[in-house]
């Protein structure tokens, strides 16, 4: 009937980028970026209590019951129309669990579209300041990054290269990531 399955983890961010993409377009169109930030967050901390996910897992439950059961939230929050709108399609799609990966990657693709990109590099061996940051810049050139945290880590595993994560993007040159590709291409 009408229960939400259960998050799938290794598809939760991909789905959460897809709604926040689109949260983001509607609140850019009405100049309301930051009032859907706070609406996002607050109903992502609501999403995750107890009592709203065991109304979620209820098989007897319609999308029309869980619309109804929601409304007070939305008051509460006062969510304008469109909000309730966002709110009660992610229901209908069975998606409104999903809501603290769309909040999440709401703020980061607000912080991208602001030229705020967070950066990190993950070598398999410690690098010097001086590399570091002579990456970190080519990488702010490359993808037009402003501002953003920027850290640099150390994971011997990945055996010599390294991983540049941009925001949600990953660019792995490291050789454990080059024998895992070779691992897993089609043969011929």
């Amino acid at each position: 009937m009408g229960m939400e399955p259960r998050v799938k983890r290794e598809i939760a961010p991909k789905i959460g980028k897809l709604y926040a993409h689109a949260a983001l377009e509607i609140a850019k169109e009405y100049g309301a970026v930051p009032q859907w930030a706070e609406k996002l967050e607050v109903l992502a901390e609501v999403v995750k209590m107890d009592d709203i996910q065991k109304i979620l897992r209820d098989s007897r439950l319609a999308p029309a019951d869980l619309k109804e059961i929601m409304k007070p939230v939305c008051d509460k929050l006062e969510l304008d129309d469109l909000q309730r709108d966002f709110v009660n399609h992610l229901i209908g799609e069975k998606k409104l669990s999903y809501m603290p990966w769309i909040f999440s990657s709401y703020v980061r693709q607000r912080k991208a579209m602001q030229g705020e990109v967070d950066i990190t590099l993950t070598s398999a061996f410690p690098m010097d300041v001086e590399t570091s940051d002579m990456l970190i810049r080519h990488v702010r050139d490359k993808f037009n990054i402003v501002a953003g945290a920027t850290k640099v880590d150390v994971d011997p595993a990945l055996i010599g290269g390294l991983i540049i994560k941009v925001g949600d993007r990953v660019i792995d040159q490291s050789t454990r990531g080059y024998i895992e590709r070779k691992r897993n291409a089609p043969r011929r």
